[in-house]
């Protein structure tokens, strides 16, 4: 179901569906455990392993810097965020973290050349398959994703999208979370109206208008915790 905040703002409580890609192993979401606990884990969802049926049916691509490390995924993201958790300051070197949500068995690694395949456990500050862990490569040190216990967070600037195609709509994020605390105000929820017309240039061509959808801003998670209102107000102007 919907709910809606004393701004107006609205959002889903209801998880989407995971679509059935044809893992058949078990445990049905590997690494759900956390820890190193997981067995072959290299041979299960996110990595290598097979599909039942054919039924994982490649979406989308993604890629480190050099090529070295490609994911495949199946589908549209189940949610997508921004988040200003300082963890994820620290660790992408950036404001805040940009993050689409996949269940761990619609993404599959095709390619892991040089072993350049790196992973960083936040809880034990190793380089080793601890769960929740980032996963990079070890050659470029692009950042790729986050395993979850029953997710991948992946980052959409590693998706290879058709050129000169927007980012589809299902990568562009509902909320912010750990707003509260950010180190720089986005100021895009706050709005007199659902959407604010804004000017947008594409290289290489002219200024076009888009419709910027207004976006909640959660003190921590989403849907349990407080909204944050923005300290920030812009006008925006077509005159550019």
């Amino acid at each position: 179901m919907s709910k809606a905040d004393e701004r107006g703002h609205t959002f889903s409580d209801k998880p989407k569906p995971i679509p059935d890609t044809g893992w058949r192993g078990q445990p049905p979401v590997p690494s759900s455990a956390g820890g190193e606990s997981e067995p072959d884990y290299m041979h299960k969802p996110p990595y290598y392993w097979t599909s039942e049926g054919d039924l994982f049916q490649p979406q989308y691509k993604s890629r480190c810097w050099c090529g070295n490390v490609e994911f495949e995924v199946h589908g549209d993201p189940l949610d997508a965020k921004y988040c200003h958790c300082t963890q994820c300051q620290s660790l992408h070197g950036a404001p805040f973290q940009w993050a689409v949500i996949f269940p761990k068995t619609s993404v599959r690694l095709v390619n892991n050349i040089d072993e350049s395949l790196h992973f960083f456990s936040t809880e034990t500050g190793t380089s080793a398959h601890h769960v929740p862990c980032k996963i990079s490569c070890n050659t470029c040190r692009a950042p790729l994703f986050d395993e979850g216990r029953n997710t991948v967070l992946a980052y959409p600037s590693s998706f290879h999208f058709p050129p000169r195609q927007p980012v589809p709509h299902n990568f562009q994020p509902s909320c912010h979370i750990f707003y509260s605390a950010r180190i720089m105000d986005v100021v895009d929820g706050k709005c007199v109206h659902a959407h604010v017309p804004l000017l947008f240039r594409v290289p290489g061509s002219a200024y076009i208008h888009v419709a910027f959808t207004c976006r909640p801003k959660w003190a921590g998670h989403k849907g349990h915790s407080e909204l944050v209102d923005e300290s920030t107000i812009i006008s925006t102007t077509s005159d550019i």
